[in-house]
């Protein structure tokens, strides 16, 4: 036998929709906020492993050349991707409370959640190269580079993120 009564929480849900107009598409909205913030834990998570990766790197090179260039190059990535992964982390949201004077519409939130893809992409490209160690000296520099770049990228999108919430990115 089937309960057909509908759920307490149902219930709820239908009465803040009658008494608070726009309730509905806020939650939709919320949801697309949560999952926002999943994406940009995400994100950390694996910037943080990129940055494992390089202090992994780092050590290896301290403890068989010792202080280097190259050394003294990775410590300043490590330092910048571990700065990039806390301001992911604390990101703004991407939307604001339901009574909040200041609005995101749903463009906006269509951009950022295209926006955190890209973010996603270039970060997994990241971990790929951070967990690839060069296996040589003359690889070293190329990889730096690669990782600059990368860490260039990510930074660029992290940016435009914010410029896109604040509205001035088009």
């Amino acid at each position: 036998m089937s309960d057909s009564k509908p759920s307490p929480d149902l219930r709820l849900y239908e009465k803040l929709l009658m008494m608070f107009p726009g309730y509905k598409g806020y939650k939709e909205k919320e949801l697309v906020r949560e999952t926002d913030r999943v994406v940009r834990d995400e994100l950390y998570r694996k910037l943080k492993k990129s940055v494992s990766d390089l202090k992994n790197f780092y050590s290896t090179i301290v403890s068989s050349a010792g202080s280097t260039p190259a050394s003294e190059r990775v410590e300043k990535l490590i330092y910048r991707l571990d700065s990039l992964a806390e301001k992911t982390r604390h990101a703004p949201y991407g939307y604001r409370p339901l009574f909040h004077a200041f609005k995101v519409d749903e463009n906006v939130l269509d951009r950022i959640l295209e926006h955190d893809l890209n973010m996603g992409v270039t970060v997994e490209e990241l971990n790929k190269t951070t967990s690839s160690r060069p296996s040589s000296i003359l690889e070293v520099e190329k990889f730096l580079s690669d990782v600059e770049k990368l860490i260039e990228k990510y930074q660029s999108l992290l940016e435009e993120r914010d410029r896109i919430l604040s509205g001035i990115a088009r």
